[in-house]
Parts: structure tokens; sequence; C-alpha cells
């Protein structure tokens, strides 16, 4: 595998991507729920959800935000056991996430491998679109677009992603907007 590469793109077919962890560091915490959608169109056309089993205890702080406890993971798969799985929901599409860039760490130190998909961050967008805003939180862009509410959970949050991101496509496409309105084109990661 190679590297990922960071992209700007207005697109109809793609995979949402979203993990769950024990905490912020790709290094020394782990991965315990991941969920994806196949979108085509638009529109969901296959979803991916797994619980994953960590080798350290869950912490009761992670628990109460993700709901996610010890007990629900006990027996299973490691990370590296959905590998195959994982990558083949991917196959060739570009990953829309938000804040993605976090989730891509993760399964890159989970897999001690680079994913080298080509990859959105619908917080990006966001910022772009809605300058105003203190935070470009999933939550908060969730409420002020009146989409799915997220859970903490990485299949609830794969399908707020995705209402975001076609709801950025709407916006852009009523007010005119081209992704070089929202971004000076400056070499071969933008379009």
């Amino acid at each position: 595998m190679g590297k990922a590469s960071y992209v700007k793109k207005i697109l109809d077919d793609y995979c949402v991507l979203d993990t769950e962890t024990t905490g912020l560091s790709a290094y020394y915490d782990e991965i315990i729920e991941i969920g994806m959608l196949k979108i085509r169109n638009g529109k969901i056309v296959e979803m991916y959800s797994q619980l994953i089993e960590p080798e350290n205890e869950i912490d009761p702080f992670i628990t109460e935000l993700t709901g996610i406890s010890n007990e629900m993971v006990a027996g299973m798969p490691h990370i590296e056991e959905t590998q195959t799985a994982i990558m083949n929901f991917i196959g060739q599409d570009v990953i829309v996430g938000h804040n993605i860039s976090f989730d891509i760490r993760f399964l890159n130190a989970a897999f001690n491998d680079a994913i080298d998909n080509e990859y959105m961050d619908t917080m990006q967008f966001s910022r772009k679109l809605f300058p105003e805003l203190k935070h470009h939180r999933l939550s908060d862009m969730a409420e002020l677009l009146k989409l799915t509410n997220n859970e903490h959970r990485a299949l609830a949050d794969c399908v707020t992603t995705h209402e975001l991101y076609e709801c950025i496509k709407n916006i852009m496409r009523k007010k005119q907007l081209d992704i070089s309105d929202l971004w000076v084109l400056t070499g071969h990661n933008t379009i």
C-alpha cells in the first residue's frame, strides 16, 4: 500500500468511514468500533459495522461517551482480523469522514500499513461553508443543518456524515460554488 492523499471533490460514489476508539492517540489507544457506508449516486447501498475487542480495557469515560462496554466487545474480532473485510468494503473508493485523518491514522497504526485511498474531510468543507461557526464538530453541524443526530457510535456517525456531505453538495449547488471557490487551487491535491 502507498500513502493516502487528501482531496477535495464533489462525488456521488464514495465510502463513508468512522471509528470509535479508546482515546485520542493512534499509537497508545485502540479502535473499538468501525462503521462504513458504501454510497452510490448519493444513496446508501451497503453498510458495515463491527465492534472490535481491544487489547486493553475500555475506560469508563469512553463507555459513558460511546455506550460501548468491555462486555460488548468481549469475544469480538481484534482489529487485525478485520483488515481484509474493511479494505474489501472500501475498495478503490474515496473515503469520506468528519475529521477523517483521525480515523485514517488509527487504521494505519492498527494495520501496520498505510491506506492509499484518497480521502476527504467534511469538517474542512464545513469550515469553508460556515466560517462564522465557533465549532464544526459533527454534532454542531447536525444541529445546525437538522441532520440525523450523531450518537458517538460509528455507524450512526457515518449516516450523519453522509447526510452532511450531501447537504454540503446541495448548498454548493444552490450557491453555484465550485471547489475552487472554497479553496485556492494549489497543486495535485485539489480539483
